[in-house]
């Protein structure tokens, strides 16, 4: 009987495929970029460029006890300064563009990764309190193959062309000339290339509107503001009381108190959500608040900011600097919140907001 040529070339061709398969399935373990099987190899120069995909490995396989996240407020923040400040390795897993339970689950999530973890720093971002506690930004990617221990999905990682052609060539390039890998301090940091300045900022947010009118809080709201801290914050504290919470209203500029609280009405509604929010929050021992809307000169200088929100890289040192100390002036406590946000709420109802386009 002859031996039939196809039945050997589809063998041959099954066993090549098997042995492709393989090999790339052990390089992608070996470099693993996104750090999904293991702590990274140490003199291997690896990037750091991509939160959503590599956010999920620092915190599962990096050796840390403090934690830096949150919104791309915390994006400028530096672990050299963290680490000087609580005395303690910090990793960063800044998530650009979150909404509160996306925060809330990689937190989670690396809280039973790392049981050794004594502080975790993040942004409360009042733009999005108002969301459903279970909303997704739809805006940004969710690899959710990378989250989950579900070996059989991780061939989305193990196939991923932006892994085989781009982070494993660079990061074996850069071993190879020398280059440090990246560090959690560059890591997600725009700071140092983005420009800020008063110009910068009113080229994009030019004189509004004034609507005549101002909404309170409504029953409704509150409703979901408690339910998105109490899902999305205070669930993680109360599961986790030997951590430490440390929370930042991001110190947005004075044109985005003008243009999305005075304009728009809405400025009696943002001033009860902040004695609301802290209210429910300051009743944790474990959770800090930390307010900066006291320091209006720093508000009202555009040239702080790169645009209506994001601030400098100095006011993201000196939020870590101020939330680690014991007496810091802008902690919010159950003794000063209300009268803190009575002043807060005098200045910023009664500035004159004309002034900044001068």
């Amino acid at each position: 009987m002859k031996n039939n040529p196809w039945k050997k070339f589809f063998i041959e061709l099954c066993v090549i495929t098997a042995v492709l398969f393989l090999a790339v399935t052990v390089l992608v373990v070996i470099f693993d970029p996104f750090f999904h099987y293991h702590a990274p190899i140490k003199g291997l120069s690896y990037v750091l460029d991509n939160e959503r995909y590599q956010n999920d490995g620092i915190a599962r396989n990096f050796e840390y006890e403090g934690i830096i996240t949150g919104t791309s407020m915390t994006e400028n923040f530096k672990t050299s300064i963290a680490e000087e400040c609580w005395g303690m390795d910090f990793v960063k897993i800044s998530y650009a563009g979150s909404y509160f339970k996306e925060i809330s689950e990689s937190t989670e999530r690396a809280l039973s990764y790392n049981p050794d973890v004594k502080v975790v720093v993040c942004s409360l971002e009042m733009a999005f309190i108002m969301f459903d506690k279970d909303m997704d930004s739809p805006e940004v990617p969710h690899p959710d193959y990378l989250y989950d221990n579900n070996p059989f999905n991780d061939v989305e990682y193990i196939f991923n062309k932006r892994v085989l052609t781009y982070y494993i060539p660079e990061t074996i390039s850069r071993t190879v000339k020398g280059v440090p890998a990246d560090s959690f301090d560059e890591y997600s940091r725009f700071a140092d290339v983005r420009p800020t300045g008063k110009d910068i900022v009113l080229e994009h947010f030019p004189k509004p509107y004034v609507a005549d009118l101002n909404v309170g809080l409504s029953d409704a709201e509150k409703e979901i503001i408690r339910g998105n801290i109490e899902q999305n914050i205070i669930e993680n504290a109360k599961a986790h009381p030997d951590v430490q919470f440390y929370y930042f209203i991001p110190p947005y500029s004075g044109i985005n108190w003008y243009n999305s609280q005075i304009a728009t009405g809405t400025f009696d509604r943002y001033m009860e959500t902040f004695r609301f929010v802290s209210g429910e929050l300051l009743q944790y021992d474990n959770i800090h608040l930390f307010c900066f809307y006291d320091d209006t000169d720093m508000i009202m200088n555009l040239d702080n900011y790169s645009d209506d929100c994001h601030f400098s890289g100095e006011i993201s040192d000196m939020i870590l600097e101020e939330m680690s100390k014991e007496d810091s002036p802008h902690e919010l406590t159950t003794d000063n919140y209300m009268e803190y946000f009575d002043r807060i709420d005098e200045f910023y109802r009664n500035y004159d907001y004309e002034s900044l386009y001068e």
